[in-house]
């Protein structure tokens, strides 16, 4: 059979993977528990939010994988409607760890040891910490995607570097990720959205702005409601439209 009878035509929903950060506080946990979100507790921060199903607190990346790998092989009628990481900066902090101390061999209680001075230092420690991220990370995150469950990555905000394609480096709020880290979450993502304040209300911001990263695949309105109710109605076409 020739390859060309495999390509597709037809439009294809599928669970939105989103990365949803934001100040402390601003209700990003909260979020994620009206999504219905299994949450991978990594930071140890969830314990107050009503109506939240969470892991124990999980302190190493080898936890945290575990939980994963789990989550990836369950059958579609045992997944979750959502998964939501809490946070994301906490997970590669642990990825970190875990790759200048555990598989440098050195002891945990050295706290000098850096991803600078790690495997023979020159930052090499980056390149297998985007290994993971690129062939072990993202790869099973999209295994539980396949199994119909929306994820959502929480991270923290903080003002950030970004150079653009033209080469101008410019500051933005966004997600508190290392410069170096952040582009292959951001790339992956379906939706990048700024969890913020209007007045009383709590907002979404979907657009990126001069001052804000964010981005979408859905056409959004440029800010929605911090409501997982509005957002999903927003992303997901009628039924008769999907037909």
């Amino acid at each position: 059979m020739s390859l060309l009878n495999s390509l597709i035509k037809s439009i294809t929903p599928a669970p939105p993977k989103l990365i949803v950060y934001g100040q402390p506080g601003i209700g990003k946990t909260t979020f994620a528990a009206s999504a219905g979100a299994v949450l991978l507790d990594c930071e140890n921060g969830a314990g107050a939010v009503s109506g939240l199903t969470r892991t124990p607190y999980l302190q190493t990346w080898q936890e945290m994988r575990r939980w994963l790998q789990e989550l990836a092989c369950l059958d579609k009628q045992q997944a979750p409607d959502a998964l939501a990481v809490d946070t994301i900066d906490w997970m590669i902090q642990r990825i970190t760890e875990y790759v200048v101390i555990d598989l440098d061999g050195k002891s945990p209680k050295e706290i000098t040891n850096t991803i600078g001075s790690s495997h023979g230092g020159y930052y090499k420690a980056r390149e297998i910490v985007q290994n993971i991220v690129y062939r072990d990370l993202l790869p099973m995150l999209n295994a539980i995607a396949d199994r119909g469950v929306a994820i959502i990555l929480l991270a923290h905000a903080a003002n950030t570097k970004i150079t653009t394609p033209e080469g101008f480096d410019v500051r933005l709020a966004g997600p508190d990720l290392p410069q170096w880290i952040a582009p292959p979450f951001i790339e992956w993502a379906d939706g990048v959205l700024f969890a913020c304040r209007d007045g009383e209300n709590r907002i979404l911001k979907t657009e990126g702005s001069n001052v804000v990263l964010a981005k979408n695949r859905y056409s959004l309105p440029a800010e929605l409601p911090l409501d997982w109710n509005t957002l999903i109605s927003a992303i997901l076409p009628p039924r008769e439209e999907q037909s």
